[in-house]
């Protein structure tokens, strides 16, 4: 088998040569992992570790985040978000009976695998396979998932693994539906950002399956006639849900290569955290299990205290003059998700203050939501971030007349030191 040490992993770009090239076309906001004024933390006892603000989606602390790790377990939340979707779209029922074939059953999983104890003489429900998904992590519940959305595993792969790589992420693909081959890929930075989409997809699986604490299977309405197994209790793997009262997910994966994996959510003062730590090793007197629990803890605390979500004072975006078109003028709109709240360290947002350049004056008609402008804040000389200012309504070009006048306004302008009116599109 390949070691951690020896797999293979991205080329080390210089920092800000990476940071140019490697922006991910699922993440937004700012990265204050790389800035001097991220609160002190760290480092942690994970090969790769990371903090996100599931709002914002701004990073507040990174350790080897891009480096590429098997997620094992964890990659069944991506068997989760694909159910969902279906049920979500109205193509599957979570009541609905899930077919269960010999390769979904139990006595059928690689050894040593975490299962829901799936078998023969068995029915069982979508529901039933997302909370064995969640908590008990079932490997036969990871295959009959795969079953159920696609006719056979390798139609699964394609699928998923299509539809990271149009999504944007780089080096999260799967070779099998449960995570226990050493050779599935993700990195925590990747593995964070779908974390933090699969909350904002579906929201209410965190009560109704990560956040459960135990799980018991077979129960006797799952058994036909004729059989009599006994249920099994197992307790959900993530050991956070007893250490952090405002946990509440998500899911956890060990690999014996690199050791102990959580990605975890929690929410409080109406703020959600997503942290992932990868690679944790367990010690004496205190196990791996417990401990990357313990790990995402700290890094989860650091991030409600450390930071703070901040209602910026934003300028009037004002209006666009315009020339030649059938209006006098255009109201600018702020088209920003940060608009209703910016995740700053704490302090330093009274050295908050934004900038507009927008343009001012416009010749012709001009579509709604035309971007005429942006603006920008700043920390000291930072850019924390930046928005778009668009037009809030649309204008047609304006009659002959209309042009005729209005040139012979802008010619005035221009003897009167005014630049020209721009024109869009560059015509």
């Amino acid at each position: 088998m390949t070691t951690a040490s020896a797999r293979k992993r991205p080329a080390a770009l210089p920092l800000a040569l990476a940071l140019f090239l490697y922006i991910p076309a699922y993440a937004e906001g700012f990265d204050w992992s790389v800035s001097s004024l991220r609160p002190a933390f760290g480092p942690l006892d994970a090969l790769s570790a990371i903090l996100v603000d599931a709002a914002s989606g701004s990073v507040l602390y990174a350790q080897n985040a891009d480096e590429v790790l098997p997620p094992a377990s964890m990659i069944k939340l991506l068997a989760m978000d694909e159910l969902l979707s279906e049920v979500d779209a109205g193509r599957l029922s979570l009541e609905q009976d899930v077919p269960l074939p010999p390769a979904a059953w139990a006595r059928n999983a690689p050894p040593g695998s975490s299962l829901m104890f799936l078998g023969p003489g068995q029915r069982a429900s979508l529901d039933e396979l997302l909370a064995g998904l969640a908590v008990p992590s079932g490997n036969d519940a990871a295959m009959a998932a795969a079953l159920l959305l696609e006719p056979t595993l390798p139609s699964y792969l394609s699928r998923v693994n299509g539809r990271l790589a149009a999504e944007g992420y780089v080096y999260t693909r799967l070779v099998d539906a449960s995570g226990y081959s050493e050779f599935n890929a993700t990195t925590a930075r990747e593995f964070a950002f779908f974390a933090r989409g699969y909350v904002e997809r579906h929201p209410y699986a965190l009560s109704r399956y990560h956040s459960l604490r135990e799980f018991v299977y077979p129960k006797p309405e799952n058994l036909l006639p004729g059989h009599r197994e006994s249920g099994v209790i197992q307790y959900n793997y993530n050991r956070l849900l007893w250490l952090m009262p405002d946990a509440d997910g998500l899911k956890t994966g060990t690999t014996p290569e690199v050791g102990f994996n959580l990605a975890a959510s929690a929410a409080r003062d109406g703020r959600r955290l997503i942290a992932v730590v990868m690679g944790v090793r367990g010690e004496p007197g205190l196990s791996g299990n417990d401990k990357r629990a313990s790990i995402a803890r700290e890094l989860l605390e650091y991030g409600f205290s450390a930071y703070e979500r901040v209602l910026p004072e934003l300028p009037e975006p004002g209006a666009v003059a315009l020339y030649g078109a059938s209006e006098r003028s255009i109201p600018l709109r702020l088209d920003a998700t940060w608009a209703t709240g910016l995740v700053l360290p704490r302090g330093v947002s009274a050295r908050l203050r934004s900038e507009v350049d927008a343009k001012r004056r416009v010749w012709g008609g001009v579509e709604a939501g035309a971007e005429l402008g942006e603006l920008r804040l700043y920390v000291d000389e930072l850019l924390v971030a930046r928005a778009s200012l668009r037009a809030a309504g649309g204008a047609a070009e304006g009659s002959w007349l209309r042009r005729f006048i209005d040139w012979l306004r802008a010619q005035f302008g221009r003897l009167a030191g005014q630049d020209y009116p721009a024109r869009l599109g560059g015509s």
